[in-house]
């Protein structure tokens, strides 16, 4: 385990007025708070603020009586396989395991342990809060970022060779088919990603789950979801970047989720946003 802290998180009664407490003092929230968490850089250190009662039901333990402090300290480490190892070293060491390694609901992975005190450690590895070269966390903050030029989405599209749909539908009136037609006839191979149409084919290729059900390499990730909805399927394709090859993630007309496109800038993968390829094939490469 390397010396060093990532995280203090403090469980609060009402994350709300803990919020304007802090922000009063000076605390910037990153782009990755949310109505029920709020993250905040402390000089190297995140600075995290979440309800008691969550902190406590994620750590497994009650919230109620002397057990439980309310603070949770986080050592963030680099990979899933990381933090299973830390909390072996940590139990080696004399510690307690209170969680074992386990997916997270928020897409990462995740673990705790106890000191012989009883203090609370969480080991966490997060893809969408990387470490920098010196460990530290990187946190997300919302940019108006230049969007991308009719030359950049030309090449993207010059270059891709496959697309994976997300939220494709069977239905030929539904603007994912008319695009996933249209890309085809154009020579894309197209992967439609719809979990209620696990099974079936779509313009005889086969419909996939997830993106953990794709075995290809995926050159873009085509999202038609709603705008709410984008920043799951961003996530996800950011934590299968590497295993499938992706570059770039596409949110169609009406698909507008600026920290879902942070999100994505930050993991390396160009963003499209508000924009259809149909469209922008046509013009730009030609129908």
């Amino acid at each position: 385990m390397e010396p060093r802290l990532s995280f203090v998180t403090l469980g609060v009664a009402d994350i709300a007025r803990a919020r304007a407490f802090y922000e009063k003092l000076g605390f910037k929230p990153s782009s990755a708070s949310t109505d029920d968490v709020a993250f905040y850089d402390a000089g190297g250190v995140v600075l995290a603020l979440w309800g008691r009662a969550d902190l406590a039901r994620d750590a497994g333990i009650s919230s109620k009586g002397a057990g439980f402090s309310g603070v949770a300290i986080a050592h963030n480490v680099r990979s899933v396989e990381e933090v299973a190892h830390v909390l072996a070293e940590a139990e080696a060491a004399g510690g307690r395991i209170v969680r074992a390694s386990e997916k997270g609901f928020w897409g990462g992975q995740t673990g705790y342990f106890a000191d012989p005190d009883g203090h609370l450690w969480e080991v966490a590895y997060n893809p969408f809060m990387p470490l920098d070269a010196g460990g530290r966390v990187t946190l997300p903050y919302e940019t108006v970022a230049a969007e991308a030029d009719d030359a950049a989405i030309a090449a993207i599209l010059k270059s891709a060779r496959t697309f994976a749909v997300i939220g494709a539908s069977d239905d030929t009136g539904r603007p994912s088919h008319g695009v996933m037609s249209y890309l085809k006839a154009k020579g894309y191979k197209v992967i439609p990603v719809n979990p209620t149409l696990a099974g079936k084919k779509i313009l005889g290729a086969a419909v996939r789950t997830d993106f953990s059900a794709i075995r290809q390499q995926v050159d873009v990730v085509d999202i038609f979801r709603r705008p709410d909805a984008a920043l799951a399927a961003v996530r996800e394709a950011i934590r299968e970047k590497d295993r499938l090859g992706i570059k770039t993630v596409w949110m169609q007309i009406g698909v507008i989720n600026e920290t879902a496109a942070t999100e994505a800038r930050a993991a390396g993968l160009a963003v499209v946003m508000d924009r259809c390829p149909k469209i922008k094939c046509a013009r730009l490469i030609g129908s």
